[in-house]
């Protein structure tokens, strides 16, 4: 029993003394503040440590006490921000100037070609015909019909025991997974190119899920109007931005990509025709929207770790931006202040 116990201290004496090592090694060979212990905690729960070509990989102890795999780009803006373990996963742990000021240079301002007014054709409620989010939409309907919109057309989706009669089913990838809410919205998205394709029109729709609420902008503003959306746009998010009053005439556009669980955007027929057509070639991939916001044009290749919102959702990966050609991409821009937030998951309410 003795001789049992003393093996198992040397083996664990023996992975301190690696690990330590490695640390060591990557603090000579890599002058970056995320190797130098005494300013990065995730150096202790960590192992595997590998560090090639600007990406880290590395396994990270959760709160479980699970090994949890991350591969992360240190990107060029972050190389000397230091990183935590957040429940098995690496995050920067940025002061407010410092992230104001990253996220200004990750998703610029667009500052090119414009069109000045664009009308937004149809407006269109994903929500489902139960009893509880019946009541929920009732009440958005009637705080929405306050508002200037198109008219409002609820799309009936699918519960977990009817998403098999979806059209789009065969087309998820893992049927394990929360679908409901993608194959609503890929029908929502067919009918719209359906209606709009054989006018040769690149009308706009504003999506909506049922438990949305308008802020910042006043009742009689615009929201029926995109003004001076960037020329190449196809999809503009109305969640990203400043908490702040704002004329829908004033409103400036970031570049944008990545994230999901999100409740209204803007997108054109171009931006719907690509969505579809990833789902129809490459088989849709992640839970709920993820996958949407993986093929904007600017999406890297995996997270930077200051973008932790969608780690859980993709097991730490990006298989998709990889996947596709430049055409295939959609310019997708986020509004400078939030006109809309949700009372499942505010933002702001």
């Amino acid at each position: 029993m003795l001789k049992i116990l003393l093996i198992i201290i040397i083996i664990i004496f023996l992975f301190y003394l690696i690990n330590k090592n490695t640390y060591n090694e990557y603090f000579e060979n890599n002058n970056l503040d995320i190797f130098i212990p005494e300013k990065n905690s995730w150096l202790n729960s960590s192992r595997n440590i590998k560090y090639n070509n600007n990406y880290l990989e590395v396994e990270l102890k959760n709160d479980d006490d699970k090994w949890i795999y991350n591969k992360m780009e240190i990107h060029p803006l972050l190389l000397n921000q230091n990183l935590i373990n957040k429940n098995g996963r690496l995050t920067y742990n940025l002061s407010k100037e410092d992230d104001d000021k990253i996220m200004k240079q990750l998703f610029p301002i667009h500052n090119g070609n414009i069109i000045p007014e664009t009308i937004v054709d149809d407006c269109v409620m994903l929500s489902v015909n139960i009893p509880k989010y019946n009541k929920i939409r009732e009440e958005t309907l009637n705080i929405l019909n306050e508002y200037k919109l198109p008219e409002i057309e609820v799309f009936y989706g699918y519960t977990p025991d009817t998403k098999y009669n979806s059209k789009f089913y065969d087309l998820m990838e893992n049927k394990n997974q929360r679908n409901e809410l993608a194959l609503g919205m890929l029908e929502i998205f067919e009918n719209f190119v359906n209606k709009y394709d054989n006018l040769n029109k690149n009308a706009w729709l504003l999506y909506l899920e049922d438990d949305v609420r308008p802020i910042n902008v006043d009742k009689n503003d615009t929201l029926n109007i995109l003004y001076n959306i960037p020329i190449d746009a196809e999809l503009i998010r109305p969640y990203i931005g400043k908490n702040e009053k704002i004329n829908m005439k004033n409103m400036k556009y970031n570049i944008s990509y990545g994230g999901g669980l999100n409740h209204a955007f803007y997108i054109s027929v171009s931006g719907c025709k690509k969505v579809i057509n990833y789902s129809k070639k490459y088989k849709w991939k992640y839970v709920c929207d993820i996958d949407l916001y993986k093929l904007a044009k600017h999406c890297g290749g995996f997270p930077t770790g200051n973008d932790g919102w969608n780690l859980s959702s993709t097991n730490n990966n990006n298989d998709i931006t990889s996947l596709l050609k430049e055409n295939e991409k959609i310019n997708m821009y986020s509004m400078s202040n939030i006109i809309f937030d949700q009372t499942s998951l505010p933002l702001t309410l």
